[in-house]
């Protein structure tokens, strides 16, 4: 389907009614956010629990690995994440259609970027030989205000996901940069 053509798009429902579609926001997009966050309560507490008193580096990898399947095997399998769910948006392709895995992927690229930021981070803390004496947030907060490099690229590409996600209130089409990469859209579902 063309760009253009997806400005008059009609979406067709189960009583043969067509409706106009409604593309999902900045702000119930991070609604959505925020409900999935709680989500990750337990995986968050086990990190913590990792960082302060376990010191596993392999348990490190697993959280981080559960915490990036998340939302793009959700958004594949179920067209939403949980938090989407609850705030009735589906990620659709541009016929309007479930995506693929690839699709989901690749709308999930950003994050993929800023998990393996982090990871690259954590992981040098972990294999530091001061990292045993880690035991409270005030050292935490010492122990990452080392000045390494990843620290930088850290805050610069921090700065650009944001730009890349608030293109969202900016598109016509309310999407971000992830969804313009992956040819996806957010979608409200009324029902």
């Amino acid at each position: 389907m063309s760009e253009e053509a997806l400005d008059d798009v009609l979406i067709e429902d189960n009583h043969g009614f067509k409706e106009e579609i409604e593309y999902a926001g900045f702000w119930i997009r991070v609604g959505a956010a925020i409900i999935d966050t709680f989500v990750f309560i337990p995986i968050i507490i086990i990190g913590f629990y990792n960082l302060f008193s376990v010191k596993s580096i392999f348990l490190l990898f697993i959280l981080t690995l559960c915490q990036n399947l998340y939302k793009p095997l959700m958004e594949w399998r179920y067209g939403a994440t949980l938090g989407k769910m609850a705030c009735n948006i589906k990620v659709v392709n541009q016929d309007m259609k479930p995506i693929s895995i690839d699709q989901s992927f690749g709308r999930f690229i950003p994050w993929v970027i800023s998990a393996v930021i982090t990871l690259i981070s954590s992981t040098n803390m972990y294999l530091s030989s001061n990292f045993q004496y880690l035991d409270s947030f005030s050292k935490l907060s010492e122990f990452s205000q080392d000045g390494s490099s990843i620290n930088t690229i850290s805050t610069v590409y921090s700065f650009l996901f944001l730009i890349m996600v608030c293109c969202v209130a900016f598109d016509s089409r309310k999407r971000g940069l992830h969804d313009m990469i992956a040819k996806t859209f957010c979608i409200k579902i009324n029902k």
